[in-house]
C-alpha cells in the first residue's frame, strides 16, 4: 500500500492528480495494495474486459485503502491502456483524473456543479474523464446537483465516491453507484507488512516510533494508520499523553484541564508534522501550495483528535478485556501491567461505560467546538464512570447520558464541564 492513510486529504482542491509508482499492466495496477481481494478482485476484472459501471461506492473505514484505490483504477481508466499516461496521471500530471475535496466538511453545490460541467465535456487527452470524490460530504443540495449526471452519464466519464459507511450516503446517491466493500485489513498481515518495510528500510532507515505488532494492533484494521503510529514520533507521544490523563482520576478540574490541554498540545503538533510533510514534496511554494499545506495540517490536527478519543475508547476497553480475563484481547500490548494495575485501582469501575461515553465527544467535533472543552468534558465524565460506576456496570456498560456541556447542532461552544 502507498505511504499515508488511503483516505486522508491531501490539501488539494478540485485538482487533477494522484500520487504513487507506476503501472504497465492491469495486474500491476492494484499491486502492494493489502487486503480487500474480492475488492480488487472486481475492479481488475472491469478493467480487463472494459465493463466498466459509470459510478461506483467505495465504502469502509477510513485507512483500509479505498482512496488509493479509487487513484489507481483511475490512473489505469484516463490512460487506457498507455503505461507512459497511467505513470503521469499516478504522478498527478494527468489531466482527465480529478480529486474533489470537501471544503470544511462539506463538498459544496460549487464544486459539484463544477464537476458536473466538466463530465459533460470531452476528456482533454485521455480515453475517459475520472472523478473521486467524497460521498459522505455532500448535503443534500450537492447531492441533487450531481444526480443527473450519475443517472445519466455522457461520454466515458467515471465517478468513485468515497464514504466510511453505506449509512453515511444519501439513499438517492447510492441507487446510482455500484457498491464495493473495503474491510480492515487483518493485524497479522498489516505487521508483516510493517516489518518487510522495516527490513526493506535498512539501518539508514528512521528508528520505528513503536513495534509493527503493536503498531498493527493500534492500528484497528487500518494499513495508513498503523503505518503512522509505527513511524511518526508525534503519534507515540499523542498516545503518551492520552494515557496519562485517560487513567489519572485523583486530580481536581484544573489538573483535567490540564491533561486537555496537553492532548490539544500533542494533536496540534501531529498538524505542524503533517503541514512541514506537505511543504516537503512540493518542488516550489507558492500561496496555492501554502495554502494546501495549512489545510493539511488542520486536517491532521483534527485527525488527531478523534485519535485521541480513539485511543481513550481502546484504553478502556482493553481495561473491560482484563476485568473480563481476557489480557489476550488487549490491544495496548505493552501498557497490560500498567492498565492492570489501574484496574485493580478502581475495582467495580464500568470501564465499558466509559468507552461508550466517547461516543458524544466524536459527535461535537463536527460542530466546531474546541478540542480542549470536548476533551475536559470527556475526562469529567469519564471520571464519574470511574470513580462512581453504577450497580452492576463492570461486566455489562450502560450507554452514558448526554455529556455536559457538550455541543448540540448549529451551536458551538468553547466552554467547558466541571464534575
Amino acid at each position: 500500500m502507498d505511504r499515508g492513510s488511503g483516505d486522508e486529504i491531501d490539501g488539494r482542491n478540485l485538482t487533477p492528480g494522484v500520487s504513487g509508482g507506476t503501472a504497465t499492466d492491469k495486474a500491476a495496477t492494484f499491486s502492494g495494495i493489502l487486503g480487500n481481494g474480492a475488492a480488487l478482485g472486481l475492479l481488475e476484472g472491469a478493467l480487463a474486459s472494459g465493463e466498466v459501471s459509470h459510478a461506483y461506492l467505495f465504502y469502509g473505514p477510513p485507512g483500509v485503502g479505498k482512496r488509493t484505490v479509487a487513484r489507481r483504477f483511475g490512473a489505469a481508466l484516463v490512460a487506457g491502456g498507455d503505461a507512459g499516461a497511467e505513470e503521469r496521471a499516478r504522478r498527478g500530471l494527468h489531466p482527465d483524473l480529478w480529486e474533489v475535496e470537501p471544503e470544511g466538511a462539506f463538498t459544496t453545490i460549487g464544486r459539484v456543479r463544477e464537476v458536473v460541467r466538466l463530465a459533460a465535456s470531452r476528456p482533454f487527452e485521455g480515453a475517459r474523464r475520472f472523478f473521486i470524490l467524497q460521498a459522505d460530504t455532500l448535503n443534500v443540495q450537492a447531492a441533487n446537483a450531481l444526480l443527473k449526471t450519475l443517472e445519466e452519464p455522457e461520454g466515458e466519464t467515471v465517478f468513485v465516491l468515497l464514504a466510511a459507511s453505506r449509512e453515511g450516503v444519501l439513499p438517492t446517491i447510492l441507487s446510482r453507484a455500484q457498491a464495493v466493500r473495503f474491510n480492515p485489513v487483518s493485524q497479522g498481515m498489516v505487521a508483516r507488512f510493517l516489518t518487510e518495510r522495516s527490513v526493506e528500510g535498512g539501518v539508514s532507515a528512521a528508528p520505528p516510533s513503536l513495534k509493527p505488532g503493536l503498531a498493527a494492533a493500534l492500528g484497528r484494521g487500518s494499513v495508513g494508520l498503523s503505518l503512522r503510529y509505527a513511524e511518526e514520533p508525534e503519534l507515540k507521544e499523542l498516545r503518551d499523553a492520552v494515557f496519562e490523563a485517560g487513567f489519572s482520576f485523583s486530580g481536581d478540574f484544573e489538573e483535567r484541564s490540564r491533561s486537555a490541554g496537553e492532548i490539544a498540545a500533542r494533536a496540534e503538533a501531529v498538524g505542524v508534522a503533517r503541514e512541514a510533510s506537505f511543504l516537503e514534496g512540493v518542488e516550489e511554494s507558492d500561496r496555492r501550495s501554502k495554502e494546501g499545506a495549512k489545510r493539511a495540517g488542520r486536517a491532521g490536527r483534527d485527525g488527531a483528535v478523534r485519535e485521541a478519543l480513539e485511543l481513550l475508547a481502546l484504553a478502556y476497553r482493553d481495561a473491560a478485556a482484563i476485568v473480563a480475563g481476557a489480557p489476550e484481547l488487549v490491544a495496548n500490548a505493552d501498557r497490560v501491567e500498567e492498565i492492570r494495575r489501574r484496574v485493580e485501582e478502581h475495582p467495580g469501575a464500568d470501564w465499558a461505560g466509559a468507552a461508550l461515553a466517547l461516543g458524544e465527544a466524536h459527535a461535537a467535533l463536527a460542530y466546531n467546538v474546541s478540542p480542549e472543552a470536548i476533551l475536559e468534558v470527556v475526562l469529567s465524565r469519564i471520571r464519574q464512570r470511574i470513580l462512581a460506576p453504577s450497580p452492576g456496570s463492570s461486566t455489562s456498560a450502560s450507554p452514558a447520558g448526554p455529556l455536559r456541556g457538550s455541543a448540540t447542532p448549529g451551536r458551538s461552544t468553547s466552554g467547558s464541564a466541571t464534575g
